[in-house]
């Protein structure tokens, strides 16, 4: 089982709103193949994005003179964060499109949180308004006394 973010585009002239789950984790597809995985979900930004950093990156690597094997750490380290931080930039660029955050869910797939999602219509899943905190006694820190040394030679508490 995964957590789900939900997320629902405001409904169109008496429709029902349109719901869409995604994962929290690492996706393998966007670290593997990267341009395909961010033209599937339609994420044109972060296409233009990693097509500039990697024309970029080649140019640096090419005019450092960089060798093959550091070159080949390089991309796979890029791909990895890449594939972690896809779902984050999906939801980013759902909340950009004008999606609402509905909450989250924890089940087996996408199908199955989004179907729990429109059956409870969200009921419970948005987060509780913030509370205020307001201490019951004000305590003094660092204390005004420190506590006895061990030895005798001090009659008096020592002050700050």
């Amino acid at each position: 089982m995964r957590f789900f973010t939900l997320h629902e585009r405001p409904a169109r002239a008496g429709g029902d709103p349109e719901v869409l789950a995604v994962a929290s984790g690492f996706r393998w597809s966007a670290a593997i193949v990267p341009p395909l995985w961010l033209l599937w979900h339609r994420l044109w930004l972060g296409l233009l994005a990693y097509m500039v950093f990697s024309f970029v990156l080649g140019i640096a690597l090419a005019a450092g003179d960089i060798a093959d094997p550091a070159a080949t750490a390089i991309g796979i380290a890029v791909s990895f964060l890449i594939g972690a931080g896809a779902a984050d930039y999906r939801r980013w660029t759902l909340q950009r499109r004008g999606w609402r955050f509905g909450g989250v869910l924890r089940a087996g797939d996408a199908a199955e949180a989004e179907a729990l999602y429109i059956r409870n219509r969200g009921a419970g899943l948005t987060p509780p308004p913030p509370v205020a905190v307001t201490p019951s006694s004000p305590q003094a820190f660092p204390p005004a006394v420190l506590p006895r040394s061990g030895s005798s030679s001090d009659a008096l508490p020592r002050q700050l």
